[in-house]
């Protein structure tokens, strides 16, 4: 169907709550609604789409949450507007019902609203906590363990091979609770991955992905193309890449790289698959064999989130909306002035040097060689050894 209820989570009270709606790109949503009727077919709710949240994939997403005029309850009702037995419809503008559905094995008969005389589609049941999520424009739908109302950034293009205890991993197929290479090696675990489909359209030069050839850093830094959203941050100053000049470590946005040789903007690319990874904490993480970011919880971000992207988080950090804290950067983060001056810096001194002057193997560069030659998890390869440049 061309519009849909993507999403939806009918667990807790109002403020945990949410319903989210996908059109196609650029249609008008002022004459949607959707509508919640009870058990016993009665209309008792209607709320406007609002404004979008957010374009994935070719549709618009619209939430309807605590934040949407009339859906919260002020936390009068523990259960919130949506019950076990209720039914959903999403109506388009000519009041059409173009999708009713309901939940938990039950189904609803409507007998008044824009909906009278259709009977509700069970669409499955999630267990407690979770929300039920399709992503084949509503013709079925499954529990998701940490709500997607809305959208959180996700910078890994497809494909990017991950360092994992278990060898390299491409990145769609790591999931919760798996654990990737930190920093010093350490395991760390993954508390949520997100996926995104972008298109560009009439995006900015600056806007659209970075492509990091191979070796472009130095000897396998990276062993293939790496695609970053152009705000993705890498590590400079350390683990090889422009290390030298007493600089320390930091993070730089991908963006600013294109000064360098073999790194530029992807000007023909319509659409890119993005993946993004959320750890315990911030940390350095090896992507095609090139240091570079986790998902980091900054002020900035967490002032963009909505009432459900906030819920979200919450979720996968086991942490209170109130008490939702941001990350403390594993490195510091620079400008895009200050990068691209760093950057400038190294050229004129001729100081992109890879590995470390001393020929010493740091603990990092040595398990993620280790991680390497074990393959990649998950795919098959005639030549699962991936060769990495230790120095």
């Amino acid at each position: 169907m061309p519009e849909y209820l993507s999403e939806f989570q009918p667990y807790g009270d109002s403020s945990q709550e949410f319903i989210e709606v996908a059109l196609p790109e650029g249609t008008d949503p002022s004459g949607y609604s959707v509508y919640i009727y009870d058990t016993f077919g009665n209309a008792i709710y209607s709320f406007p789409l609002g404004t979008a949240t957010d374009t994935v994939a070719s549709y618009d997403v619209y939430v309807i949450d605590s934040s949407t005029p009339g859906f919260s309850d002020g936390g009068a009702d523990p259960t919130g507007r949506l019950y076990p037995d209720d039914g959903i419809a999403l109506v388009d503008d000519t009041g059409t019902t173009v999708q009713f559905i309901s939940y938990w094995g039950n189904t609803v008969t409507a007998v008044d609203g824009p909906a009278a005389g259709l009977t509700s589609t069970d669409v499955g049941t999630a267990p407690m906590g979770e929300s039920l999520q399709s992503d084949d424009r509503g013709a079925t739908y499954y529990g998701q363990p940490i709500t997607n109302a809305g959208t959180i950034p996700a910078c890994y293009g497809a494909g990017t091979l991950i360092a994992t205890p278990a060898g390299p991993c491409p990145i769609e197929k790591l999931q919760p609770g798996d654990h990737v290479i930190g920093e010093a090696g350490e395991p760390l675990r993954i508390r949520l991955i997100r996926h995104d489909v972008q298109s560009f359209g009439t995006c900015r030069l600056d806007q659209r992905p970075v492509r990091i050839a191979p070796h472009a850093f130095g000897r396998d830094r990276p062993f293939q193309p790496l695609i970053l959203s152009s705000q993705h941050r890498v590590v400079l100053g350390g683990h090889g890449q422009l290390q030298g000049g007493g600089q320390s470590p930091c993070f730089v946005p991908a963006k600013a790289l294109t000064e360098l040789k073999g790194v530029r903007f992807m000007a023909g690319r319509r659409k890119m698959d993005w993946y993004h990874i959320l750890l315990d904490r911030h940390a350095v993480i090896w992507a095609n064999g090139v240091a570079s970011e986790s998902l980091l919880l900054g002020p900035s971000l967490l002032a963009d989130c909505s009432p459900a992207q906030m819920r979200r988080l919450s979720n996968a950090t086991q942490q209170s909306l109130s008490s939702l804290e941001t990350d403390r950067p594993a490195h510091p983060c620079l400008s895009l002035r200050q990068s691209r001056a760093l950057i400038a810096g190294f050229k004129l001194q001729g100081k992109r040097r890879q590995g470390q002057a001393s020929g010493k193997v740091s603990r990092s560069s040595s398990v993620l060689a280790q991680s390497m030659a074990q393959g990649p998890k998950g795919c098959k390869s005639e030549n699962s050894a991936f060769p990495v440049s230790v120095r």
